[in-house]
């Protein structure tokens, strides 16, 4: 059962203008030799505009219904040098080796257990070339607000479909410190001419990493830290940096 189904062309839209990260890995992939993978890709936020510099980019997603909606990308044509894959990050077997592979934008806390980890983490070791790259982006938690996400539902954004409907997005949060898990609700209200309200709604859990714990799971997987940041600007990574953004390699002699 694909569990994004359900928002798929709704999370393609909601996510369309979140752009901050995507010079970020335009940058990287200019310094990169050879092919790119993106892990967990969704609806090609990331994997399209590389592919549109002229990278040649595999696009890896567990939902077949994500990935459908890639052609809808405004960047999108045919000639892409783009490849999706329909496959679990955990048991994914490339066919090829590639210079730079991501995980973007949260993506690695939608795995739950240090098995999960693990496993993902061996895939992409397996994916990269001797010397290759790992980048993987997540939200850096902090303690101090951790224990505000108490469920409450709260109006994240309103926006417009292509054929008019107005959508209002309501999230809601509530964390469970013991786990290291955030609980989330992405809930859609789609209001059509008639003002009629269809209501789409998502759950999933996200698995919050700290620095050293990431650093240790990448070093048993055989990657080398290269550098942590703490933004898209390659800011030094503090505690208040709204991101940790973990950049690793693969030992170039194995």
């Amino acid at each position: 059962m694909d569990a994004y189904a359900s928002i798929a062309s709704l999370y393609a839209i909601d996510f369309a203008d979140v752009v901050d990260d995507v010079d970020f890995y335009r940058s990287l992939a200019r310094h990169t030799t050879g092919p790119i993978v993106e892990f967990m890709c969704g609806t090609g936020r990331v994997c399209v505009p590389l592919a549109c510099d002229g990278h040649q980019v595999t696009g890896v997603d567990i939902s077949e219904a994500m990935l459908a909606h890639i052609p809808s990308h405004r960047q999108y044509h045919t000639n892409l040098p783009l490849i999706s894959v329909q496959a679990d990050m955990l048991s994914w077997e490339p066919d090829q080796k590639y210079g730079l592979a991501i995980v973007a934008l949260n993506s690695f806390m939608h795995l739950q257990t240090t098995t999960e980890h693990l496993a993902a983490l061996q895939v992409a070791y397996r994916a990269l070339r001797p010397g290759g790259t790992l980048v993987i982006d997540l939200f850096n938690p902090d303690m101090r607000h951790l224990p505000d996400y108490k469920g409450d539902l709260v109006l994240d954004k309103q926006f417009e479909t292509p054929d008019g409907r107005i959508v209002q997005k309501f999230v809601a949060q509530w964390s469970d410190t013991a786990q290291q898990r955030i609980h989330v609700v992405f809930m859609y209200d789609i209001n059509d001419a008639a003002q009629r309200i269809q209501r789409v709604n998502a759950s999933f859990a996200m698995r919050y990493f700290w620095r050293y714990e990431l650093e240790h799971l990448l070093a048993r997987a055989g990657f080398t830290v290269e550098d942590v940041y703490g933004n898209y600007e390659l800011a030094p990574y503090e505690a208040e940096s709204s991101q940790l953004i973990v950049v690793a390699r693969r030992d170039k002699k194995r």
